[in-house]
């Protein structure tokens, strides 16, 4: 994420340095979003005992939030109906509203292998930077297309009754944003935008580590889909 932060500064310098030879304006603002967050996945164990080895279970999880951000965004031109920006969101979000608990039976071979246990599982979004379009179709209607980085945070772990406790790494994924919305002006400089838009996500998958001690074993993975639905209020000031 660091690159990503790294380039957002160097396109608000470059946007305004180069603002007088564009004739538009220079944006920045807040946004209040009210998302929600749908996921569903699947884990294929890689346990070695009969009957284990390359099963799946799946599951579904979700959850409704209200987020902020902060944004600076360029509009071209004496129209300003094109516009180019950037918007951040500090913090993270869980996907799910609750941890997911599963409690699995032991297979009957009593040995480091054993999956008995039981699993909780949760992931969260964190630092969550979109660069977007927009384009003004008329009397102040905008679509709106965005591409987004975010960080995805695992919280999964086992406690088993015989093996050890596993766990899944964290991942950089990345996303489209497709939207509409409506902009105003009101005072001297300010302006607001309501938006709606979707955001759909590139699937996710990711290695369990320390799920097994033993030496014959292969690591369980997770594959996961994840998608937003939200609308947001945004309030700014031009220069």
């Amino acid at each position: 994420m660091t690159k990503l932060k790294n380039m957002l500064v160097a396109v608000i310098a470059i946007t305004m340095l180069s603002a007088p030879a564009f004739a538009g304006s220079f944006g920045v603002g807040v946004a209040g979003h009210a998302i929600g967050v749908s996921a569903s996945g699947t884990e294929t164990s890689g346990g070695v005992e009969t009957g284990v080895e390359g099963s799946q279970k799946t599951a579904t999880a979700g959850n409704n939030l209200m987020v902020g951000s902060v944004f600076a965004e360029y509009n071209f031109g004496e129209s300003e109906r094109f516009t180019l920006g950037v918007d951040y969101i500090p913090g993270s979000a869980d996907i799910s509203s609750k941890t997911l608990t599963r409690t699995d039976e032991s297979s009957g071979v009593s040995d480091s292998n054993d999956q008995a246990g039981t699993k909780n599982a949760n992931a969260s979004i964190e630092e969550h930077i979109t660069y977007y379009g927009e384009f003004v179709l008329g009397k102040g209607i905008y679509a709106k297309l965005g591409y987004a980085q975010v960080d995805i945070k695992t919280a999964d772990t086992t406690t088993a009754t015989a093996g050890t406790s596993s766990s899944y790494g964290d991942k950089t994924i990345d996303a489209w944003t497709l939207g509409i919305g409506q902009k105003g002006l009101f005072g001297n400089s300010g302006f607001y935008k309501v938006e709606g838009y979707i955001t759909d996500y590139d699937d996710i998958k990711l290695t369990g580590t320390g799920g097994f001690t033993g030496g014959a074993s292969t690591a369980s993975s997770v594959s996961a889909d994840l998608d937003v639905v939200g609308a947001a209020l945004r309030v700014g000031f031009k220069f």
